[in-house]
């Protein structure tokens, strides 16, 4: 308490009252003790939003907050400010989701959420395509071959994503290639993205599984990811084969 009292530059007995809740807290001492406690930028909204400090003005996805992870509220902020994005995933990645696949993925998992936020997470998710479709921000993605013949969603949501694919795909910002069934190469488990920021010197990666996510900073960690990201898309099919590839199951559906 001392330590934090010295850094904050205020007596140990005003740490003492704020900590204890005699003393209400100001939205300056708010931010003095987010920056001693090197707080990110997530869970300082978060803590404002709880002590009901006002902001100049929060982003879109602050009145989705009751649904969303710190996780994933984090993976949006990034995004945001993301300057270019890889990807690898067994389905197909959140900001590249038609409505109806995305509804199918959100209500078929083993984790179906409550049906009222089932549609809030679904608008979180289709908003998060306006990073490709509005401020075209680079993205790479590879995906495997079986993700176009995913029946889960039904045929006519198939249909649409795989129009949707195949749309984005021809977007000058968007490498969009598809890994075939029998290529010589590991089979990629869950989903990780890589994203680039202005303000740091090194990327971060997201990683997904069926029953959790995790932001990665450590650099040597991201690094993998990122050669992986490259092995993955080095024994994909090029992008107008991949787009050959999508239209013929198109047509076949």
């Amino acid at each position: 308490m001392a330590r934090v009292a010295e850094r904050a530059g205020w007596a140990e007995g005003t740490q003492s009252r704020l900590e204890t809740g005699v003393t209400p807290i100001k939205p300056g001492q708010v931010a003095v003790l987010a920056d001693i406690l090197r707080l990110s930028p997530v869970t300082r909204m978060r803590l404002d939003r709880a002590l009901g400090v006002e902001r100049p003005a929060d982003p879109w996805w602050v009145k989705y907050g009751e649904v969303l992870s710190r996780n994933y509220e984090e993976l949006i902020l990034i995004e945001a400010q993301a300057t270019s994005m890889d990807v690898a995933s067994t389905i197909i990645p959140g900001p590249m989701q038609a409505q109806g696949y995305a509804r199918a993925t959100l209500l078929q998992s083993p984790f179906v959420p409550d049906p009222d936020d089932a549609e809030m997470l679904l608008e979180v998710r289709l908003q998060r395509a306006e990073i490709i479709t509005e401020r075209g921000v680079p993205v790479s993605a590879t995906l495997p071959e079986a993700v176009l013949s995913a029946g889960f969603c039904g045929r006519i949501a198939l249909q649409e994503q795989l129009q949707y694919l195949l749309d984005l795909s021809r977007l000058e910002n968007v490498c969009l290639r598809i890994l075939p069934s029998d290529a010589e190469v590991h089979p990629f488990l869950g989903a990780v993205t890589v994203l680039d920021l202005p303000a740091l010197d090194a990327p971060v990666a997201y990683a997904e599984w069926e029953s959790g996510s995790a932001m990665i900073r450590d650099v040597r960690t991201v690094r993998r990811h990122r050669r992986n990201l490259d092995y993955q898309r080095a024994a994909a099919l090029s992008e107008d084969q991949s787009q050959r590839l999508m239209q013929s199951r198109l047509e076949a559906l």
